[in-house]
């Protein structure tokens, strides 16, 4: 009895080896993809669970700012969102969400918010539109009395207004991912942050 279920056992695990399961197929044929289909399939099955997330109300906040630039640009989440944030938890949750996600970009000297200019050894300041972005807003806070995380329109505004021109006619390149492509990309993150929280106040 014991050598039969052993037996079994072996037949099975060769088997396994031979002819791989449905989920074992899948996953080979989605490695050997190349990378911007990958990336695509996945951004489709990240749309799918959101949006069945977001006719359910449930893990709005999280949904948003874990990847703030699809959050800025899938207007039903964002509707939900205006719809909850009269609930005073659920801003509270929102508004520590939104500190949290705008303090943990950093991007060179000034993208910060404890700016160093002193950060690097020789500030990338002159070779990024990016920090210097950031450095004219750090000047615009200063001179309103503002914070990098309570801001105000002015400010917001101008900082906006510079990588919109910035960020023009610009694509991430997901594949290279090289220093253009993050500072474009953190270009894109603080922007829609930003945008985020206008759209919600409204």
């Amino acid at each position: 009895m014991i050598d039969f279920i052993f037996t079994n056992i072996l037949i099975s695990a060769v088997l396994s080896v031979i002819a791989p399961s449905e989920k074992q197929k899948e996953i080979r044929h989605f490695n050997s993809l190349p990378q911007k289909e990958q990336r695509e399939i996945k951004e489709t099955e990240k749309r799918k669970r959101i949006e069945f997330d977001t006719k359910s109300n449930v893990n709005l906040i999280k949904n948003c700012f874990e990847d703030p630039i699809f959050c800025f640009e899938y207007k039903p989440l964002i509707n939900r969102i205006k719809e909850n944030i009269k609930n005073e938890v659920f801003a509270t949750e929102f508004n520590n969400s939104f500190n949290s996600s705008f303090k943990n970009v950093k991007f060179g000297c000034f993208c910060r918010e404890s700016f160093d200019p002193d950060i690097y050894p020789v500030c990338p300041i002159e070779k990024s539109q990016l920090d210097l972005a950031c450095q004219k807003r750090q000047k615009c806070l200063f001179e309103q009395n503002q914070t990098w995380i309570n801001s105000n329109l002015k400010c917001d505004s101008e900082f906006v207004n510079y990588l919109e021109k910035f960020k023009k006619g610009k694509y991430i390149d997901y594949d290279k991912f090289d220093n253009e492509s993050i500072e474009l990309y953190n270009s894109q993150k603080l922007t829609s942050l930003i945008n985020i929280k206008r759209e919600i106040a409204k």
